[in-house]
């Protein structure tokens, strides 16, 4: 536990700290009101041991300083005797008081008591959090597939290594992108999002990296590039293998050097952001034509995680449609709708070729076309016909229909869609024929 002694007596002050460092405790001191407020500014600490007088003002003002629930726990040093003004020390948000002459045998069992309640509340926050982190993680869908890739994340979010996310458009890159943020200890700061494929090439290290004032025709002010406004957080670098060839040079600097010289500038600056590169292009095929060096695709490469689409992951369509379809509901202040099982069935059955993304504008259209109490799929009304149709021939049309759509979602492998719709394989071509 790292604790801040106040006090301005020289010999009481340094008899605390003597005593304190024998006991393991990691300690600081200082004499005045001033000087405990800038170290508090500059430095953690889990608890402060104040005197209640001291020659620039009180105890209360270092108090009133630490009045946010993650500041650290204050211990008052009042006079013996004075209970009126510890009981004030306590209203006022003191964690205890002690009084003086102080007995070291009583200040200790009070900072050990500090100590485990701290311990405590950490354990409940790192509980907290690993639940939280479970329910965001949840997002991604539990299939077996999504399941290897939470665990990628888990295992690399904590961390401040390159990450580079492979999947088709619409997989959710993006998702993951800030959930890796989210994870790691650079959540309170910036996420800048880029997609290299939207930055004209003309524009680019200016993009990136800023521009000083006069650098080039029309650069009237200086300008902060991304990199520099991404700060301690994450950059993460959409579409990167549309980046030109003479940028990855610039970027491989960039991460080789941690440091960066905006346009017109003869100084550099260093980069601190953690960076999270993502491609729906593979990015080793991209090496292999020449798109991407490969010397950067080996610096990024620390953690890859590959996304697989929605159609290799039917398990997740049920569970992440009903999510989207209830935040579609919340964002459009709408009421809440329910797809019918069958509509269910039917969002299994289809391919998703635009994954993720597909899924929820499409929901979006059919909550559009919906009722107040029923959600209306037009294209599961063309499936099975028109509404002349007998209930039984409905039935054969979607059935049929829906059991092509399972033979084509596992490459044309009619065992595999037998096992899927669980049904044997005779009754599979069975079905087929008739």
């Amino acid at each position: 536990m790292k604790l801040l002694v106040v006090e301005d007596e020289l010999h009481i002050r340094e008899g605390i700290v003597e005593l304190l460092k024998e006991e393991g405790f990691e300690t600081s001191e200082v004499g005045s009101v001033t000087e405990a407020l800038s170290c508090l500014q500059s430095e953690q600490f889990d608890a402060v041991l104040c005197d209640i007088y001291l020659p620039d003002g009180e105890g209360f003002d270092v108090l009133l300083a630490l009045s946010s629930r993650d500041s650290p726990s204050l211990i008052m040093m009042t006079a013996l005797g004075n209970r009126a003004l510890a009981s004030k020390a306590l209203e006022a948000g003191a964690y205890d008081y002690v009084s003086k002459p102080i007995r070291f045998d009583e200040l200790i069992a009070r900072l050990q008591r500090l100590e485990e309640k701290l311990t405590l509340r950490r354990r409940v926050s790192e509980a907290e959090e690993s639940f939280r982190n479970r329910g965001e993680l949840a997002v991604l869908g539990s299939s077996s597939s999504m399941q290897e890739v939470q665990h990628l994340i888990q295992k690399s979010g904590s961390s401040r290594v390159p990450v580079l996310l492979q999947g088709e458009t619409g997989v959710g890159k993006g998702v993951v992108a800030r959930l890796l943020h989210s994870l790691s200890d650079l959540k309170e700061q910036p996420f800048m999002r880029v997609n290299c494929a939207a930055i004209p090439t003309e524009l680019m290290e200016s993009e990136f990296f800023g521009h000083k004032k006069g650098a080039f025709s029309g650069a009237d002010h200086d300008r902060k590039g991304l990199l520099p406004t991404a700060g301690r957080g994450t950059l993460f670098l959409d579409e990167l293998v549309e980046l030109p060839l003479s940028m990855q040079s610039k970027l491989l600097h960039v991460l080789d050097e941690r440091c960066f010289r905006p346009v017109g500038d003869d100084k550099e600056y260093p980069f601190h952001a953690r960076i999270i590169a993502a491609s729906n292009y593979d990015f080793e095929q991209a090496v292999k034509e020449g798109r991407f060096r490969e010397d950067l695709y080996f610096r990024l490469n620390v953690m890859k995680i590959c996304i697989p689409p929605l159609r290799q992951r039917g398990d997740d369509i049920i569970p992440l449609a009903n999510r989207l379809l209830s935040q579609i509901c919340t964002e459009w202040s709408s009421n809440k709708t329910e797809f019918t099982p069958a509509q269910g069935l039917w969002l299994e059955s289809q391919s998703w070729p635009g994954n993720v993304r597909e899924l929820r504008n499409y929901l979006e259209r059919a909550l559009l076309l919906s009722s107040e109490d029923e959600l209306q799929f037009p294209d599961l009304e063309d499936l099975v016909g028109s509404d002349e149709l007998s209930l039984v021939d409905a039935c054969h049309a979607f059935e049929r229909r829906y059991i092509e759509h399972v033979i084509q979602n596992n490459n044309g492998d009619k065992a595999a869609a037998a096992l899927k719709l669980g049904i044997g394989i005779s009754t599979l071509y069975r079905k087929l024929e008739e």
